[in-house]
């Protein structure tokens, strides 16, 4: 049986795809490597990341998650084969609240949108890298990105103040 089929099983046919378009175009960043994955999940949300894990960890699958794909760091390029874990459709902007300056993002939130929803807001997200329409949040974070305004305003980093994260074996873990 093969990945994609298991993995079909598993999650949803609807979310993993194993066609050679999507694998090429998912096999890279910006940067010059590149190495094809054998399958590719779509994420919906943090349960389906965390029953991808509990699988690949106890399988011994290695998965490589991926944002936008506009990183020159070759973070998102997979390994071995395996699988990709694009995040793009976890793109909804929870919540912003004004009154503390705070919001609540899926990774796959374009760092432009998260910009544009901050300033209805009257509020100012600072980190701005050249990609900013086509990148990330969950990408920014990976690589820390900056942009002109780093040296005036930070990083990502200074921006983060609590993350849910999928361990490699499945648990989801909740910090800040």
């Amino acid at each position: 049986m093969s990945l994609a089929h298991q993995l079909r099983q598993l999650l949803s046919s609807e979310i993993v795809a194993d066609d050679p378009d999507t694998l090429a175009a998912h096999s890279g960043d910006k940067w010059f490597a590149a190495h094809q994955p054998e399958a590719v999940v779509f994420a919906r949300s943090t349960e389906d990341v965390s029953r991808l894990l509990a699988f690949a960890s106890r399988e011994k699958i290695p998965v490589t998650a991926r944002g936008g794909g506009f990183g020159y760091v070759g973070g998102c390029v997979p390994v071995k084969g395996g699988i990709a874990l694009s995040l793009t459709r976890m793109n909804r902007i929870r919540e912003i609240s004004s009154a503390d300056s705070v919001a609540v993002v899926e990774p796959g939130v374009l760092t432009a949108d998260l910009k544009a929803a901050a300033r209805a807001q009257k509020l100012f997200y600072p980190p701005d890298p050249a990609s900013m329409k086509d990148c990330t949040i969950g990408g920014n974070v990976a690589t820390n990105a900056g942009g002109p305004r780093c040296l005036k305003y930070g990083v990502t980093r200074n921006y983060v103040i609590g993350l849910e994260v999928v361990l490699a074996g499945g648990a989801v873990l909740r910090t800040g």
